[in-house]
């Protein structure tokens, strides 16, 4: 034992001007019991052995320290105690037997691995202190899974639960971005899991992650992604269950496993061609309808109002979408009626929300109150008809999907059907357009240069079917039923910004 102190302490005392803890070729450096070799601020230059001991090397201190030389050290524990921002960084592979303690600070493994006997494992990791990696490098366990049970070898990251014996099953755990097709980015972490037996698993693989590693991911949106080419091709897991307070995403009956990783889902939350309409059936009731063509991972939507003498909208239902699991391929139709026996223009408008709380919102639409005469007045619009017994407005989006954060190009036609005299909107332009009215033969009648979101107003029209047209987006019929007998179409250009 003698011998070992002495070849460790005279190189120890020959560099140390250089900031440096050298084991020169032929010395065998070996820490028993409970002691520990403290380098604080110090290199560590392996170039003879590192090997066995139960102790443990304790790298402290506000500067970048490395681990270096040309033998590979055989570490019993490493402990990581830097602060200020210091570092340990790899400059080698190196093995560990027992653990990797978290003190304070981050191991980069700079392009180097770490290699885990099957006992050994990581502590204390955390949002600061932790293993990264963004040059490349991984930390590498192998362990024997039979049947496992929510088993996390080497406390990696990656829990996997299965009924099969696994046999022996490498994991590897990185930090470096994953690409390829089918997976344009990634969080910083990726997981390479190799079983010997590696069929019909029928496993549940949970896969833990730090907010830091988000690289730009939203949380809410995270899915298991696999590829079994290396990361040439990858196929999205989906996920069964995620835990943004717990930081993991968890995915059951996985046939088989290889290469994983954490991303948005490629799948877009939202809805199509949603046609929202509002009708007065009554002094007291006002009767909400709305359309979608398909529906993709949704929720269900909030009904909100607002009458013209409040500032602000309000919740007045909630209506669970009718596609199955939320998604959806065919029409669905939805009905609402609301209890309203205000007298003024009410406002109303249509919270969607997916199955991730993303939320957009429909346009607004108006239906006016009772009028003296017994008839309900449309849209709020001066150059309505009074004796109308009902009003709608009809909104028309443009082909695509109407998804949160979106901004679509839609015309909005209110009301719709009416009685020669509408006002339209059109939104999602940048800069003024062009929409043009056709009668249903193909005659144009008129046309407008709009921008976006402000009225048009239409007025004498005869009765008929009228087609608006804006170009790049879906064109709206326009109904008019019991309109002028022969006066033509008038305009004003009378215009203002919808308030939503």
């Amino acid at each position: 034992m003698k011998k070992y102190i002495l070849t460790l302490l005279l190189p120890l005392l020959w560099r140390c001007g250089f900031s440096q803890m050298v084991i020169s070729p032929g010395a065998n450096c070996v820490v028993n019991g409970n002691a520990t070799v403290v380098l604080n601020d110090m290199n560590l230059v392996n170039n003879g052995s590192i090997a066995g001991g139960t102790g443990s090397f304790k790298f402290s201190g506000t500067q970048n320290a490395t681990i270096s030389g040309s033998a590979l050290p055989m570490f019993n524990t490493v402990e990581v105690a830097k602060t200020s921002g210091g570092k340990l960084m790899l400059n080698r592979n190196i093995h560990i037997g027992t653990s990797i303690n978290f003190i304070s600070g981050q191991l980069d493994l700079n392009n180097n691995n770490i290699m885990m006997l099957a006992t050994a494992y990581i502590a204390g990791e955390s949002e600061t202190n932790r293993i990264i990696g963004p040059a490349g490098g991984f930390v590498e366990i192998t362990q024997n899974l039979n049947a496992p049970a929510a088993a996390n070898p080497g406390n990696l990251g990656a829990t996997i639960s299965s009924s099969v014996n696994l046999g022996d099953v490498i994991i590897r755990r990185g930090h470096v971005p994953q690409s390829g097709t089918g997976l344009t980015g990634s969080i910083q972490r990726y997981y390479s899991i190799m079983p010997q037996n590696n069929s019909n698993l029928n496993a549940t693989l949970r896969l833990k992650y730090f907010d830091a590693e988000l690289n730009g991911q939203n949380e809410n949106l995270l899915v298991i992604y696999q590829s079994n080419d290396n990361g040439a091709n990858w196929t999205n897991l989906s996920q069964t269950t995620r835990n943004t307070n717990a930081n993991y995403v968890e995915k059951t009956n996985i046939g088989s496993f290889a290469l994983q990783t954490l991303a948005n889902d490629a799948v877009t939350s939202g809805v199509t061609s949603l046609v929202f309409t509002g009708k007065r059936k009554k002094a007291t009731e006002v009767e909400l309808k709305w359309t979608t063509q398909t529906e993709t991972n949704m929720s269900g939507y909030e009904v909100q109002r607002r009458l013209d003498n409040e500032a602000d909208f309000t919740a007045r239902a909630w209506v669970a979408t009718k596609a199955p699991g939320g998604n959806s391929i065919s029409l669905l139709s939805y009905l609402h009626i609301d209890p309203n026996a205000y007298t003024g223009t009410s406002y109303y408008r249509l919270k969607i929300v997916d199955q991730s709380n993303n939320v957009t919102w429909s346009p607004t639409i108006t239906v006016a109150g009772k009028t003296s005469g017994g008839g309900g007045s449309g849209g709020g619009n001066p150059h309505n008809n009074r004796n109308s017994d009902s009003s709608e407005t009809t909104t028309a989006y443009a082909k695509g999907k109407y998804q949160a954060g979106s901004s679509i190009n839609k015309i909005t036609v209110g009301p719709n059907p009416n009685n020669g005299n509408f006002w339209f909107t059109v939104s999602g332009i940048e800069k003024e357009t062009a929409a043009e009215l056709y009668t249903l033969d193909g005659k144009l009648m008129k046309t407008f240069k709009v921008v976006n979101l402000r009225q048009q107003y239409v007025s004498g029209l005869r009765s008929g079917l009228y087609l608006l047209k804006v170009q790049g987006m879906e064109t709206v019929k326009v109904i008019v039923q019991g309109g002028s007998t022969g006066a033509p179409v008038n305009t004003t250009t009378e215009s203002y910004m919808i308030k939503n």
